[in-house]
């Protein structure tokens, strides 16, 4: 995630003048964030609802922010959050931020489930100075519910992305007719890609059938760039491939993994798709967007905030493949409009969702916190992420 999600804000506070540290498991990307100037602290952290799992991440943070004292602790997603914020409170730490990237309840998931997950929200709410938010539909969500502290601050920071990065087609037209032979795609065939780790939460399933349906007229090529993680519940990555296999479709689907050229892939793309059940506010929709791709994605959280139906793209109910597959072939029946469509993302990333600007309002949301407590943001400052 710090590499992902964070590494604008991350700059943008270092460009700032502040010491920046960040907590995270050891993984691929860690060796650039050393290269990139950040103090990075290993955290074993993991996505599991397991409590045993979070007891060491929970000591190591707890010793972590005991000698390091920083002024600001910032926990971004679920898990960090849950072992983060106590660990924070525990020790003492100034002021405790936590970014929500998406709640892990939601309006489509049995009301027991979303009752247990919305009560541990309100505790962990109690330890946790502020809240910001991805999206400004979970801020207003957790107003309503009142999973923060009394006179917290509630703020909405959204993703972004540089769109000099994420360029569409037109220019990069020689790269991508190269990609498009590397991958062995016949000029002609149609492209429908997804960004995503391989779970069922991001809509695998969802996005099976629509291979299915589609592959009996369009044919087209299905481009998957992501794959699952070892901290991963479902493990869903092994078990797609198979099925995948059994339809008889391996010959049109190309797994890229996990991958550092996204905006090489994306231009290759015709449709992006993203059948998520739950997000926060989705990156790789802001990535296909800025590279100047349709969207088809589902009416939840985060993707209606980003996609403006039948503008940028298209957004259909969740776990209903077959509207999701409706949607997509239109797109493939209509390259006008598809076209149109991505122009029209294009232009929203540029005037919403640039980096720059929301680096900029990260920033300025820190320093203003370290502001009202009688210290400069000029001074010696440091965040955990």
């Amino acid at each position: 995630m710090a590499v992902s999600l964070l590494r604008h804000h991350l700059a943008g506070l270092r460009a700032a003048g502040w010491e920046v540290h960040v907590a995270c498991p050891d993984g691929p990307y860690v060796g650039r964030l050393k290269a990139s100037g950040f103090h990075v602290h290993r955290v074993d952290l993991s996505r599991t609802f397991s409590p045993l799992k979070h007891l060491r991440p929970l000591v190591q943070l707890a010793k972590l922010l005991s000698r390091e004292k920083f002024d600001i602790v910032n926990t971004h997603a679920p898990a960090a959050g849950l072992v983060g914020r106590p660990a924070a409170w525990i020790t003492g730490a100034r002021h405790v931020v936590h970014s929500v990237h998406g709640f892990l309840f939601h309006e489509n998931m049995p009301g027991a489930i979303r009752i247990a997950h919305q009560a541990l929200e309100w505790m962990l709410g109690r330890i946790t100075d502020h809240l910001t938010f991805v999206s400004d539909e979970d801020r207003r969500l957790a107003d309503r519910l009142g999973l923060g502290r009394s006179g917290a601050r509630h703020v909405t920071l959204y993703n972004g992305v540089d769109p000099s990065e994420f360029q569409p087609r037109a220019h990069r037209q020689a790269e991508t007719t190269a990609v498009r032979q590397e991958l062995d795609i016949d000029g002609s065939q149609p492209v429908v890609g997804i960004t995503a780790r391989i779970v069922r939460e991001k809509g695998f399933p969802e996005f099976l059938h629509m291979a299915r349906e589609l592959s009996r007229g369009h044919r087209p090529i299905f481009l998957v760039l992501g794959e699952s993680l070892a901290s991963d519940r479902d493990n869903y990555g092994p078990v797609f491939r198979r099925e995948v296999e059994l339809a008889g479709l391996s010959r049109q689907f190309r797994f890229m993994g996990h991958t550092d050229e996204v905006a090489r892939y994306l231009p290759v793309m015709d449709v992006f798709v993203l059948p998520s059940y739950r997000e926060g506010f989705p990156i790789s929709i802001l990535e296909a967007m800025s590279a100047g791709l349709p969207v088809v994605a589902t009416n939840i959280r985060g993707c209606r905030e980003s996609v403006v139906h039948g503008e940028t793209g298209l957004l259909v109910p969740p776990r209903d493949a077959t509207a999701f597959a409706a949607a997509v072939e239109a797109l493939l029946d209509d390259p006008d409009r598809a076209r149109a469509m991505g122009r029209a993302g294009r232009a929203r990333v540029e005037g919403h969702f640039n980096h720059r600007i929301v680096a900029r309002t990260y920033v300025d949301f820190l320093s203003a916190l370290l502001e009202s407590s009688g210290q400069s943001a000029a001074s010696r400052a440091r965040k955990a992420v």
